[in-house]
């Protein structure tokens, strides 16, 4: 009966090997068994009685399939965690390999930005030596402009003040010829023998109208009569006489003849004749007006000629100052590119310092966890091999836990290693060589702990311990000096704990 309760609870235990479920049934069985004549034995030895129930076989079964369960979920997760800092490892390592794989790539991307960017700087160096051979040259462009430009300045003054001096000239002309009109003209025209001074003021008109410079013989006043024939025509003809124009031979003639005499002024005509005083007055001024013309006419060519010349530097200077506007824009084009390709390189070197800082801790990292990388692989194989076995180890400790409280130290060592363990050999049941129950069921920081909290140290105090935190059910603790309550008093203060009767 006990075998088929046993057998029917560990067919849902999952990993579990079917010969090994049949021997273990028997093994639970076997255990039962054991514990019920060790009681008998314990009681005529001890006088102490000790019960086995069906309820305890029942508790050995449960207690062990939660047991393995926990065992195994622990071994696993620890197993888990070793394989998942192993796989980080690794990935540490062929990331550092990537490193390097692109830390190389970013190198030769540093090399080649140096280069484009020393390329540039020479380039630009080079436009900069033509620039201001340029800019030098221009500068004599611009000084012989300039000086060009003030000798012309001037020049223009002086031919603008030596007109300016003509304009009264000319005014006092206009106002010679306003002072005339038809009638006075009519009235000068039927003089028949008029003072010689006004047959000399026709005369010099005649000289200084004659067409082509070719002055004609008879200057007779009649000559001068036929002259102003048509008054309006000949009028006329003074107002747009081309003074600029006067033939030089006749402006001679004139002066040589005529404003040679004293008497040939507008104030001493006017008493013989309006008319004549006013064609008098034309006839000086336009005389003089045509000296003056003779010199500023030169200098107005001359400076034709000069403001010329100075179109044409300023022309070439224009195109050079373009030429030079031109290079230095290249060259700011060139140092703005240089500086993109400095900011490139230094993002370049940035970065592949970075990678390479990168790439250094990562090593360190791997080269540091190598041992432990070892280490870890073997505890991950020995976890395999510690998880095949946890069937017995766990088989073992349950039924500790069900069944050996109540007894003393001989009967535990009785039961553990001269029953059960030789029947788990013998049935092929898995389990760890040197099996220790101890760490199975607690560890080195939990017993440290229970010795803090009052537990004695010794072996059979340290099992009553493993046995109270492993058991399903409240153990029942016959304690008569009192160290297992200020144990169970010290261990639960912090779970706050309210003591309702102490006895």
């Amino acid at each position: 009966a006990l075998v088929s309760v046993a057998g029917f609870f560990l067919k849902d235990v999952p990993d579990l090997a079917e010969d090994v479920a049949e021997n273990m049934k028997f093994h639970m069985a076997f255990v039962h068994m054991a514990v019920t004549e060790a009681s008998v034995v314990f009681l005529e030895r001890d006088r102490r009685y000790n019960y086995t129930t069906p309820k305890s076989y029942l508790e050995l079964i449960a207690l062990y399939k939660s047991l393995l369960q926990g065992k195994r979920d622990e071994l696993r997760g620890a197993k888990d965690r070793l394989e998942s800092g192993v796989a980080k490892i690794a990935q540490a390592s062929a990331q550092v390999a990537d490193l390097q794989v692109n830390l190389k790539q970013e190198q030769i991307v540093v090399e080649q930005k140096k280069a484009a960017t020393d390329a540039l700087i020479v380039n630009i160096g080079k436009e900069k030596a033509v620039v201001d051979e340029a800019v030098e040259s221009s500068r004599e462009d611009e000084e012989a402009c300039s000086i060009m430009q003030a000798d012309v300045s001037a020049f223009q003054e002086e031919c603008e003040n030596d007109l300016k001096a003509a304009e009264p000239v000319i005014a006092e002309a206009e106002a010679a010829l306003n002072s005339l009109d038809k009638k006075s003209l009519g009235e000068l025209k039927s003089f028949g023998s008029p003072a010689a001074e006004v047959v000399q003021v026709a005369s010099a008109c005649i000289v200084l109208t004659a067409p082509g410079g070719k002055i004609p013989k008879d200057l007779s006043w009649n000559a001068g009569k036929k002259m102003m024939n048509n008054v309006d025509q000949f009028l006329q003809g003074l107002i747009r006489f081309d003074k600029d124009n006067l033939p030089e031979n006749c402006c001679a003639a004139v002066e040589k003849s005529f404003l040679s005499n004293p008497n040939f002024n507008p104030d001493y005509i006017r008493n013989k004749s309006g008319a004549a005083a006013g064609l008098c007055g034309w006839v000086v001024n336009i005389c003089k007006y045509f000296r003056i013309y003779q010199v500023v006419a030169p200098k107005r060519a001359a400076l034709a000629e000069a403001n010329k010349k100075l179109e044409a530097a300023n022309k070439k200077l224009a195109g050079i100052r373009a030429k030079v506007k031109e290079l230095q824009d290249r060259v700011e084009s060139l140092e703005e590119g240089l500086m993109k390709a400095t900011e490139d390189k230094n993002n370049a070197i940035a970065q592949a310092e970075k990678t390479q800082k990168k790439a250094d801790l990562a090593d360190r990292l791997v080269n540091g966890l190598s041992s432990e990388n070892a280490r870890w692989g073997a505890a991950i194989e020995e976890f395999g091999v510690m998880e095949e076995k946890l069937v017995g180890d766990v088989l073992i400790s349950s039924s500790f836990v069900s069944y050996v409280g109540p007894f003393s130290t001989y009967f535990r060592d009785l039961l553990l290693n001269q029953k059960w363990v030789p029947d788990i050999v013998e049935r092929a049941i898995p389990m760890t060589e040197g099996f220790s129950l101890l760490d199975m069921l607690s560890d080195d920081s939990s017993r440290a702990r229970w010795a803090n909290q009052g537990l004695p140290t010794d072996p059979l105090s340290i099992e009553n311990g493993a046995i109270m935190t492993n058991a399903a059910r409240w153990s029942l603790m016959i304690d008569p000096q009192l160290q297992g309550i200020n144990w169970i008093l010290n261990r639960e203060q912090e779970a706050g704990l309210k003591i309702i009767q102490l006895s």
